[in-house]
């Protein structure tokens, strides 16, 4: 959804290796459990596509006999 409206996103994960910046993360009472994974959101520049293989280079498309 958030690529339909032109929205781009970036993974934090460098503050997830620091043991400081993790408890500030997760130190908020009403939060439970831990932070996992600070994620950006905004609008900027299409960046490039990632590479993709082809499915049939994945995916086993027979069907098992029964």
């Amino acid at each position: 959804m958030a690529t339909a409206l032109g929205l781009r996103a970036s993974l934090l994960h460098q503050p997830m290796e620091r043991l400081d910046l993790r408890r500030f993360l997760s130190s908020d009472p009403p939060h439970i459990g831990h932070a996992q994974m600070p994620i950006r959101l905004g609008y900027g520049p299409e960046g490039p596509t990632t590479p993709r293989r082809v499915p049939r280079a994945v995916l086993d498309a027979q069907v098992p006999h029964r």
